[in-house]
């Protein structure tokens, strides 16, 4: 049996997927094997996948159904007691695997192991996360996960590797949500079990790409993570978490601003206690207001425009 099974959700990636499969396969720690989940791609993804002459590729097939299916469709295939996760335009850098199993074997108490990222723009721009209370290099234990989702997120999909058996426990990821699963998803590990983890970029997370599901803001699902932060803050006192719901509530406005889905939007941030953001909730106030009075305008310009048509 191999230490690690690595899950590739795919869909629609053709032209980043074969950076992705090779940083995995230049990795420092080998002994691992990969399972590229298809979610219905229509571009050549899948082709290209299966051009890989490796036995320890394996490409699986299913309808169109998200992420969060491919996803659970790689954990029930995988044969390793460790499985992580990589989106299929992102990238690991050499020495992620070996990251992973020095905190597995350090911290074998722990549900889950992560390290720090690098995010790239398409301007080529780097930038590089600040974790809440954590120093650069720090390693460790995050005892309150919660604590340390204040600043810039600690974990994303492409730079974290869960013990098998937690799923078991805690459960597979929401399917049918588009947005934020994956977080709630380390949330509820959060709560369940410790996450070990060094703060050092290890991973390349690439934002605003071609067939982002972020960047799609017709997809204004409301987040699963808002709604199981609520159910905690009615259920138990958890330090931050308030804090971290306040957080979110205020990142989900600024999406329904940007798509001009104003009227949910002031329902959001009316419903945002934002003591620590309570700038940024400011900000988007005055976001709000700017865009009542440009829709406004180009209303009344329309119709003016209009009116003098038919003169």
């Amino acid at each position: 049996m191999v230490a690690v099974s690595v899950v590739i959700p795919l869909y629609n990636k053709v032209q980043y997927i074969e950076r992705t499969i090779m940083s995995i396969l230049s990795q420092t720690f080998q002994d691992f094997e990969i399972i590229i989940v298809d979610d219905g791609s229509t571009d050549g993804s899948v082709e290209k996948a299966e051009t890989w002459i490796d036995e320890r590729i394996k490409v699986l097939k299913l309808e169109h159904k998200g992420a969060s299916a491919a996803r659970n469709k790689g954990i029930l295939a995988a044969t390793a007691e460790l499985i992580t996760f990589i989106d299929a335009d992102d990238e690991w850098k050499p020495g992620f695997l070996e990251k992973i199993i020095y905190l597995k074997d350090k911290y074998p108490e722990c549900g889950a192991y992560a390290t720090s990222y690098e995010i790239v723009l398409p301007t080529k721009k780097k930038i590089i996360p600040s974790i809440y209370q954590t120093p650069e290099k720090w390693e460790g234990v995050f005892t309150n996960y919660v604590e340390k989702t204040l600043k810039d997120l600690p974990i994303i999909s492409s730079a974290i590797a869960v013990r098998k058996q937690v799923f078991d426990k805690i459960g597979l990821f929401k399917e049918g949500e588009p947005l934020g699963e994956d977080q709630d998803m380390w949330l509820r590990i959060g709560m369940n079990y410790s996450i070990a983890y060094i703060n050092e970029s290890n991973a390349i997370y690439y934002r605003g790409l071609e067939n982002s599901v972020c960047m799609d803001l017709t997809i204004l699902n409301r987040y699963p993570i808002i709604y199981s932060l609520e159910n905690l803050l009615h259920k138990e006192e958890i330090p931050y978490i308030d804090l971290y719901l306040s957080k979110l509530k205020l990142d989900y406005s600024k999406r329904l601003l940007e798509a001009n889905k104003l009227d949910s939007a002031w329902q959001e941030l009316q419903n945002t206690k934002a003591s620590v953001y309570k700038w940024q909730k400011i900000k988007l106030w005055l976001f709000y207001y700017w865009k009542k009075i440009s829709n406004k305008y180009s209303f009344t310009q329309k119709n003016i425009i209009k009116n003098a048509r038919k003169l």
